[in-house]
């Protein structure tokens, strides 16, 4: 019997590596215009940095407990359902922040946080499942190339739009993006993996694969030198535009200096080579002290705008140096056949440096001025340099078993290894 099959299914192409770079094209696109727009809306609303840092924790302290639980999500209504919810939440906080009211923002923030951990986790699910191995060294540079054109355009974009606009239109387009990832997601028609297969087995339990992951002596000193990194855009990405306000400029400063900021991303195949010749330990130890340097020295001419901004540039260089080599001790430790729940618990590193932060700084605020603020930062710097320096002399940028590094160059099958396991480095 003839049957004939309808013409728009044949006409979906089959989802590849470019495929899943205009996704995250389109979601980093959607989150970046509203970067620096939601600090400095929460400093218009509470008129002080201290409030700002302690709404930032009690939005960090409900977007960790929640995020541990979306595997389990995951395993009740499967991975297109939570991709769906993850990308409604980024336009419902758009519109909730839109409102330009306390409570507004509050939610607005939790649903955002929420939102790009359900994305960040089944993106991760989804590559694993259709990029196979031998082209991921195609499909990972090309979403970090996309994700750094996305972040160093959207602050200082999403900034202008709020001044010379009106404070509804970044709120307005970061939505609509949100709507064309929904739409393009669903267009894909990504298939799940065997949902038999999935009620067969025991749901995640959260509690104890954190008791698992933390057990592991190199798996913990894994998590602290990634949450070192994470700590330092999370002071960046929150003070930075705070500080250039409280200087006397206008909004669009901060926003071109978190752009700019951003913008060294674009450098982050470098260190790989860089690493290669010198070794990740040497390379992580000196992106953290110079990071705490800059950062450190930005209290001693807390009065010259211009200068901070610099400083603060070159140790935004100096984090995408950790950002581009910072998983490697995780990918080098993790069992193969734990990564899935261990990569899980990793990724809070993200969650509990958007808690740690704003909560420590609101206490120092409460005490001291904003030089306080750059000089912790600067000083955490330096105690992970110190961490950093524990890692194994053996542990090199060569890649895991689970994937052969035949005829990759080592920073791009490094970068195949960091997706392999399910790690998606969005802190951003």
């Amino acid at each position: 019997m003839h049957v004939r099959h309808p013409v728009g299914l044949s006409t979906v192409p089959a989802p590849g590596a470019g495929t899943f770079a205009r996704l995250f094209a389109i979601e980093s696109l959607s989150r970046s215009l509203l970067a620096t727009v939601i600090s400095l809306q929460a400093l218009a609303l509470l008129g002080d940095a201290r409030d700002v840092s302690m709404l930032f924790t009690a939005v960090g302290m409900v977007g960790l407990i929640a995020s541990l639980f979306i595997p389990r999500i995951v395993h009740r209504i499967g991975q297109r359902w939570v991709y769906t919810l993850g990308a409604g939440m980024l336009i419902g906080a758009a519109i909730l922040l839109a409102t330009v009211t306390l409570f507004g923002q509050a939610s607005g923030m939790l649903l955002r946080t929420f939102g790009a951990a359900c994305l960040s986790i089944v993106s991760s699910l989804y590559i694993m499942q259709y990029i196979r191995r031998q082209d991921l060294t195609r499909s990972e540079p090309l979403r970090l190339q996309v994700s750094a054109a996305a972040w160093t355009l959207g602050p200082a974009a999403g900034v202008w739009c709020y001044q010379n606009l009106g404070s509804t239109w970044p709120f307005a387009f970061s939505a609509l993006t949100s709507v064309a990832l929904l739409t393009y997601f669903w267009v894909l028609r990504l298939r799940e993996d065997s949902p038999l297969q999935a009620a067969t087995q025991a749901p995640p339990d959260p509690i104890r694969n954190i008791h698992r992951f933390f057990g592991q002596p190199r798996l913990r000193l894994a998590w602290l030198i990634a949450f070192g990194r994470s700590s330092w855009w999370a002071f960046f990405f929150i003070y930075a535009p705070i500080y250039m306000v409280q200087s006397g400029h206008a909004g669009i400063a901060g926003a071109l200096l978190v752009s700019a900021g951003n913008a060294m991303l674009f450098l982050s195949p470098v260190f790989g080579r860089i690493a290669h010749h010198y070794g990740i330990r040497r390379v992580l130890r000196v992106a953290f002290t110079i990071g705490g340097i800059t950062t450190a020295m930005c209290a001693a001419v807390f009065d010259k705008p211009m200068l901070v901004g610099a400083l603060l540039t070159v140790g935004a260089l100096s984090c995408v140096a950790l950002d581009a080599l910072g998983n490697i001790p995780f990918l080098r430790s993790v069992r193969a056949r734990e990564r899935r729940q261990m990569t899980s618990v990793f990724r809070t590193y993200i969650d509990v440096s958007e808690l740690v932060v704003p909560g420590l700084f609101a206490l120092l605020l409460t005490l001291f001025d904003m030089r306080s603020v750059f000089l912790a930062a600067g000083a955490a710097m330096f105690v992970f340099a110190i961490l950093s320096s524990r890692l194994p002399r053996r542990m090199g940028i060569t890649t895991p078993r689970m994937i052969r590094p035949t005829r990759m160059r080592n920073a791009e099958a490094l970068t195949a290894n960091a997706i392999a396991c399910g790690v998606d480095d969005t802190n951003r």
